[in-house]
């Protein structure tokens, strides 16, 4: 098993990471999600879509380099058949990466807050006044939608 950031390997692929994250959404590319938005993808499932997607074998050779190969420990291998509910769960570390307080709980304070957590971290947001949402909490419609703020 490598350890992979889905940045670097978009930018070997030449594609946008946001196809890379398709890729592993739709099963294409079959890999492991785990803390820092790093993947675990096993080199044999890595070498077999690169031939498929017709990836020269250079790039490969660039990909298994510069990526860090992680043992295979049976006890953080995913169980076969999951239930439905726990298929698009992360697994994440026993214990948080470290804590993080983010200062302002308007859009782009919840919006790090939840990116924060999701890569990992235990994370404190504070907010000065009684509720969340800053100016778009204030807000009744929003263009061009005319949807709800909220």
């Amino acid at each position: 098993m490598i350890e992979v950031q889905i940045g670097r390997l978009a930018q070997q692929f030449g594609v946008h990471r946001n196809t890379i994250t398709n890729w592993i959404k739709s099963g294409k590319l079959k890999a492991t999600p785990t803390v820092g938005k790093r993947y675990l993808i096993d080199e044999q499932e890595l070498s077999g879509f690169c031939k498929a997607a017709r990836i020269p074998a250079k790039v490969l050779d660039t990909i298994l380099s510069s990526a860090s190969t992680v043992p295979s420990d049976p006890v953080d291998e995913p169980i076969s058949p999951q239930p439905l509910a726990a298929q698009n769960e992360v697994r994440m570390s026993a214990k948080p990466i470290g804590s993080v307080m983010v200062v302002g709980g308007g859009i782009a304070g919840i919006q790090a807050s939840i990116d924060l957590a999701n890569a990992g971290y235990a994370v404190h947001l504070v907010e000065r006044s009684a509720g969340i949402g800053g100016a778009m909490a204030q807000l009744d419609k929003t263009y061009p939608t005319n949807d709800c703020a909220m």
